[in-house]
């Protein structure tokens, strides 16, 4: 089981990252339509401190993604064309911007709106702006916006993956398992 990336795999620490910030990410979304719902009482707040918790526990796997992908970077993706090729590659780099702006954006909303953003009551990040209702607002249509873009954009990794699982039979979703 190796740990670094090579010319036609992911190894185990690029994999582990993928699959834990992608349920993660999930998850998150899944968690804001929810939370977005529920009237005021003391179990949305909780929520909401749980949604930051993980939006930070996100941010910092992005961080960590970027720094990996410098010292192992990523085998060549298998594309079957050039649409095909600038089609994955944009969706990727949509999903990691939205991975590390989705996060920010939360946390200006949170602070911009005069909370604190704690990490499992553990720690509390330093406040990014001072409350003002103009960026909350500002900073609430990017967060509020996002959500429900990246389940279309999710939406179009997983058909690729499929697509290339089973029509290609090619091994972009295997080498992704860590199959040969």
């Amino acid at each position: 089981m190796k740990l670094y990336n090579d010319t036609n795999a992911f190894g185990l620490v690029s994999r582990a990252n993928h699959w834990i910030s992608a349920f993660l990410f999930i998850g998150l979304i899944a968690l804001g339509i929810y939370m977005h719902e529920l009237p005021k009482s003391p179990e949305k707040f909780e929520l909401y401190d749980l949604h930051k918790s993980l939006g930070i526990g996100l941010f910092v796997l992005m961080m960590l993604r970027l720094v990996w992908l410098k010292i192992s970077p990523n085998p060549e993706q298998i594309s079957h064309n050039r649409f095909e090729h600038i089609l994955a590659h944009s969706v990727k780099g949509i999903l990691y911007l939205a991975m590390i702006m989705m996060p920010i954006s939360g946390w200006i909303m949170s602070n911009s709106g005069g909370h604190e953003v704690a990490f499992f009551n553990l720690f509390t990040l330093p406040n990014l702006v001072g409350e003002n209702e103009t960026v909350h607002e500002i900073a609430e249509g990017i967060h509020g916006t996002m959500g429900p873009l990246m389940i279309l954009v999710i939406a179009l990794h997983i058909a690729g993956a499929l697509k290339h699982h089973l029509i290609y039979k090619d091994n972009t979703l295997k080498r992704m398992l860590g199959k040969k």
